[in-house]
């Protein structure tokens, strides 16, 4: 028997390791990201497929939730919510908040690579 679509909007909080040039020298931020799943796996891989096609990879993922019209959101995040809403496929997030954090090849000689 298939499932019934329970897609709708979630949202959550995301630490993402860029590269460089893209934080002005920090590699480390987060960020809010929309996007439509039916639960926090498919939250993570709508997140995880975006955000590879940029190159970045995800630290970690807080307070993923569906989204309830009820809350109260930022102006800029109410922004990306309604943008959300009016396409199936979309995977938004808001402004990224970097934080100082070595460049990501010290990263990679701390890790072994």
């Amino acid at each position: 028997m298939d499932k019934p679509n329970l897609r709708r909007l979630w949202i959550g909080v995301v630490e993402v390791l860029t590269d460089p040039s893209t934080g002005k020298g920090d590699t480390r931020a987060f960020t809010n990201v929309v996007t439509w799943a039916d639960d926090s796996t498919a939250y993570l891989n709508s997140v995880n497929s975006a955000f590879n096609d940029y190159g970045w990879t995800i630290l970690g993922i807080e307070n993923a939730r569906p989204f309830l019209e009820s809350e109260e959101f930022t102006a800029d995040l109410s922004d990306v919510i309604e943008r959300a809403k009016s396409n199936s496929k979309a995977c938004i997030f808001s402004a990224f908040h970097y934080y100082s954090s070595p460049p990501t090849w010290s990263l990679k000689l701390a890790a072994g690579s």
